[in-house]
């Protein structure tokens, strides 16, 4: 990129911190005296959301380590003016999200596709939610087998009174809404999607948590954190499958050679 990094990673941690990118090409002009237009911010956050979201998280996650104690509930946003719901699943002491997804609506197979991306992760032995009727037939179908009982316990209704609450979802919800609250709209679907898949990287790997001292993933086990080391390691994880998709191509060609 012709802009220094540390541009690039100050208009990151702005951004998803919660300034608008208006304020965030303010404060980039003021510290650093670079005009840089909103567009721009708008660009890199995009950039290297999906940079770090396909070379980097799947692999690092297969380190994480797990309460398996997942605690999950959805949230209503608005996208193109237009009700959506936001789904949450987090692991209760390490705080790190380890399901989420964006939906028109709240039905049981919306919590299907959520259930599974958090089964994918690491099977709970717990898992806390409300009274949704959408998650009645979704944690049968995700969590039982066909020839024995769950092994995940599943504690509904909790509430502020109860003694296994929810409220560390609830809390990660506000997290959310503060940093939603700096923008305007939410145009469509992909954008915002995109933009929540960042909003979850910088949230599990960037933010400190008041509560554990530290980023969900460094109490998860994974080193990586803040988003220079998630560039830089995204960055060669990519350059490396390039180099192995072009040693395909070579061998491929030169076998076709040898078979005329």
């Amino acid at each position: 990129m012709r802009v220094n990094r540390h541009i690039i990673l100050s208009a990151l941690d702005m951004s998803y911190g919660g300034l608008s990118t208006r304020k965030t090409a303010e404060q980039l002009e003021s510290i650093f005296g670079e005009k840089v237009s909103q567009s721009t911010i708008h660009f890199w956050i995009h950039k290297y959301t999906k940079l770090v979201s396909q070379n980097f998280i799947t692999q690092a996650e297969q380190q994480l380590k797990l309460s398996g104690k997942y605690h999950h509930d959805e949230t209503e946003i608005k996208v193109d003016g237009s009700e959506h719901f936001f789904w949450e699943t987090l692991d209760e002491d390490t705080r790190y999200i380890v399901a989420h997804l964006l939906t028109k609506g709240r039905t049981t197979e919306d919590a299907k596709k959520v259930f599974q991306m958090a089964k994918e992760k690491q099977k709970p032995i717990a898992l806390f939610t409300d009274g949704s009727p959408s998650y009645d037939n979704a944690f049968y179908a995700v969590f039982d087998t066909p020839f024995r009982s769950s092994t995940t316990e599943w504690v509904r209704r909790v509430g502020i009174r109860a003694r296994e609450t929810n409220n560390i979802v609830e809390r990660a919800h506000s997290t959310l809404k503060s940093r939603l609250h700096g923008m305007r709209s939410l145009k469509n679907e992909k954008a915002t999607g995109e933009l929540l898949d960042g909003i979850m990287i910088n949230y599990n790997y960037c933010r400190k948590h008041q509560s554990i001292k530290m980023t969900p993933s460094q109490a998860g086990g994974i080193k990586a954190n803040r988003w220079k080391q998630l560039i830089e390691s995204a960055q060669v994880q990519k350059t490396e499958k390039e180099i192995q998709t072009k040693e395909l191509v070579q061998g491929a060609w030169l076998t076709q050679e040898e078979h005329w």
